[in-house]
């Protein structure tokens, strides 16, 4: 199944991005970022994926009640460690279980009574595409505040245009 296998692409990337920065950039308050840090994306990040992770015990989904340890955004090792333990943990997930998603749309909105019947398997393939659209905004921050750095150039890149680019070229 694909879907795994492009979580853990994400995980691959994410890691060497993290082998390639020093703590202080990634802990950095960059103007681009609106003041925050590469760590608070890569914190954001990694407590989706867990969100999906806990979602295969409870059987239910609410990306609105997640950790926020500040341990992911200040400690580039902590968050390696999250994320090589989160590819482990994802490939024992059942794909095939049903799960109520949990969540407010508006500001105003209160939790409950906000219920919708989704898949874990449709629910890791959104924190995949909420990954790759912040793993998108920490690329130009790296390549702004941090030029120095190299990022690959899939970082941040969808799989669909990853894919689009190979045709145009072999087309």
């Amino acid at each position: 199944m694909k879907i795994p296998t492009n979580a853990d692409c994400i995980f691959d990337q994410l890691t060497g991005l993290l082998d390639r920065l020093t703590d202080d950039q990634y802990t950095a308050a960059a103007d681009i970022f609106s003041g925050a840090s590469i760590g608070k994306h890569y914190r954001h990040i990694i407590e989706f994926f867990q969100c999906v992770y806990l979602a295969n015990e409870t059987d239910t989904i609410c990306y609105d009640n997640r950790l926020r340890d500040t341990r992911m955004e200040n400690d580039r090792i902590f968050a390696k460690e999250s994320l090589k333990d989160l590819k482990s943990e994802l490939g024992e997930v059942d794909n095939e279980k049903f799960l109520t998603l949990i969540g407010a749309l508006g500001i105003d909105d209160q939790l409950s009574g906000s219920y919708m019947l989704t898949s874990l398997l449709r629910e890791l393939h959104y924190a995949i595409e909420h990954a790759i659209h912040h793993m998108a905004i920490i690329r130009m921050g790296v390549k702004q505040a941090f030029p120095e750095v190299y990022i690959s150039v899939d970082f941040g890149v969808a799989p669909s245009t990853l894919r689009y680019h190979q045709s145009a070229k072999s087309g």
